[in-house]
């Protein structure tokens, strides 16, 4: 189990201390250090264990991908995940994500050295800590404690929306983060491979990072 949850829970954990408000000063330069650790923990577990094949057949991965974050960003832009979040009870309202704006606390070049480790962890590193966590581990440890013995892409409705509620919860972005799953859950169905979904989320996540940049919408990173 170790090589498929670690990395997503190191990143999860650092990645939440390094947001905090009391830390925020030293946000670029601790982000850093969380892609430096984690990338190093992830491809050392998938250099010893094998976890992902890779192939070329990526199409599939790269079709989801773009309509996945198409319609994240949609959703987004939309402001439904924002009016959700404004009526809920204030307990239970998703954290917001750190907005860091690299510009208003960095000089010039190292403004675009952060941007581009932040790129790094946001399209290299979380694909692979993230799919290997809720689509190669949790979907199928829902189904069976002995959860190796599970194809990869076989759901139930019960862990289908299992793994989609989790994932939803680990977003800022309600809405937006429901559909997005979904939608990786019904491509590691069709397609019975991890390569694809990591493909996907990948490609996403770039294109993500290409929009906030370009836009300057620091809050969706």
């Amino acid at each position: 189990m170790l090589p498929y949850v670690l990395p997503f829970a190191l990143y999860l954990g650092l990645t939440y201390v390094v947001g905090m408000e009391d830390l925020k000063a030293h946000y670029a330069w601790l982000y850093g250090a969380t892609v430096l650790l984690v990338g190093a923990v992830t491809t050392g577990l998938l250099y010893r264990r094998g976890l992902l094949r890779p192939h070329a057949r990526i199409i599939p991965g790269i079709v989801v991908g773009l309509v996945g974050i198409a319609l994240w960003i949609g959703i987004y832009n939309l402001g439904w995940d924002q009016y959700l979040a404004a009526h809920l009870p204030t307990l239970i309202q998703p954290r917001p994500r750190p907005g860091f704006d690299p510009f208003s606390v960095l000089e010039q070049p190292s403004a675009w050295a952060f941007i581009a480790i932040r790129m790094v962890g946001l399209a290299v590193l979380v694909p692979v800590a993230e799919e290997l966590f809720w689509r190669g581990f949790l979907a199928r440890w829902l189904l069976d404690p002995d959860w190796q013995k599970q194809p990869l892409g076989r759901f139930t409705p019960v862990s289908f929306a299992i793994v989609t509620l989790m994932f939803t919860l680990a977003h800022p972005e309600w809405l937006a983060a429901a559909v997005y799953c979904a939608l990786l859950n019904l491509l590691i169905a069709w397609t019975r491979e991890l390569w694809n979904c990591v493909v996907a989320h990948g490609v996403s996540n770039l294109v993500l990072g290409i929009y906030i940049v370009a836009t300057w919408n620091w809050e969706l990173w």
